[in-house]
């Protein structure tokens, strides 16, 4: 009876040959597959960028900087039309809403609204996007609304010149960006009470503070 020899048995010259060839392959693909991720993140990057300028002019700060200019919040639309306005985008049909756009270059903004029978709400938003303040008319003092829109500067000034001693009742909210926009928010219960959302909305009050 023939001895039998545990060793293992080598692997024939080529196949030893092949396994240095596999692993510079796999390495190779790994190089070209980070180098095609590398270049296409720096496309991507290079695109963003170059279309800053154009993606800046289509936020609603820029399409509703004109709304307001009388002192009082304007209707904007709920659907796409034939008007001036771009439409609300995800808007809620039962809900009326006015914008009133700042700019705070030649000082506060104070913004005054009346509640009535009708849920209001009002926000602020920075140019760019994002809320930077939002209220309703739960927070109303005898049916009022009232806060002021201005810059940190604006503020400190304002601190400043308020008499020794006496805290201010007024509300102060300060705005990180120089313009964005005052919305006013009001819903409307039955298809009856549109014309009183809009009355609603539409007469909030938005002008130079005094």
């Amino acid at each position: 009876m023939s001895a039998i020899d545990h060793d293992a048995a080598p692997l024939p010259a080529p196949a030893q040959r092949r396994w240095p060839q596999r692993l510079r392959a796999a390495g190779m693909r790994l190089v070209l597959t980070t180098l095609a991720g590398l270049m296409l993140a720096a496309i991507v990057h290079i695109v963003t960028i170059l279309l800053i300028p154009v993606l800046s002019q289509r936020d609603a700060a820029h399409a509703y900087r004109e709304l307001g200019a009388e002192g009082h919040a304007e209707i904007v639309p709920l659907a796409r039309g034939s008007g001036a306005l771009p439409a609300l985008q995800e808007a809620d049909p039962d809900v009326i809403t006015a914008v009133c756009a700042y700019d705070l270059a030649a000082g506060p903004v104070r913004v005054l609204a009346r509640t009535g029978t009708l849920p209001l709400g009002l926000t602020l938003h920075r140019q760019g996007g994002g809320v930077i303040y939002a209220i309703t008319d739960r927070a109303a003092i005898r049916g009022v609304l009232e806060f002021l829109v201005l810059t940190e500067g604006q503020y400190d000034e304002r601190v400043a010149n308020d008499e020794e001693g006496e805290t201010s009742r007024e509300l102060r909210v300060v705005s990180d960006t120089q313009r964005g926009l005052i919305v006013a928010r009001v819903l409307a219960k039955r298809p009856s009470d549109r014309g009183d959302a809009e009355a609603l909305a539409g007469g909030v009050r938005c002008g130079p503070a005094d």
